[in-house]
């Protein structure tokens, strides 16, 4: 019984604004006091235009006004920035993997012992107590300017 006139407001409700939305005619027309008036309905002997939305397009978002100049350079500057920083992300990651070849080689050289080059052909060229010690100098000289 009480599920019968819910049912009945719900389908008055829906047809009330069914009928709402059909009227999309807008008239505007403007009084003798310069005052601008706007009803769904024309006025007799009043000169009114008729201001409507497209049948068409019942869209919303689609009635924003597209994107000013701001908003696109708002965008360009974005790609711009995050192309910035993947390059930064890449130059800093090559001076890390720069860095720890040289504290990975200077260790080798502090470790002590004998230290030597290996040839294409297998060949091995060992450094003297000098070349090491110029070589460690060397690469001492690069971490600090380069690494830090």
């Amino acid at each position: 019984m009480r599920t019968l006139p819910l049912f009945l407001i719900l389908i008055s409700f829906a047809c009330i604004t069914n009928a709402a939305g059909q009227n999309k005619k807008v008239y505007t027309w403007t009084d003798s006091n310069g005052t601008i008036h706007y009803s769904d309905r024309s006025v007799q002997g009043k000169d009114s235009e008729v201001l409507s939305q497209s049948d068409n397009n019942n869209n919303v978002s689609t009635l924003a006004p597209k994107a000013n100049q701001w908003q696109q350079d708002y965008q360009k500057n974005k790609k711009d920035n995050a192309k910035k920083q993947k390059q930064l992300d890449e130059k800093t990651k090559q001076k890390e993997t720069y860095c720890k070849q040289i504290k990975k080689r200077l260790a080798i050289f502090s470790q002590g012992g004998r230290i030597y080059n290996a040839s294409e052909n297998g060949d091995r060229t060992f450094y003297s107590d000098n070349d090491i010690a110029k070589e460690m100098k060397q690469l001492q000289s690069k971490l600090k300017k380069k690494c830090r």
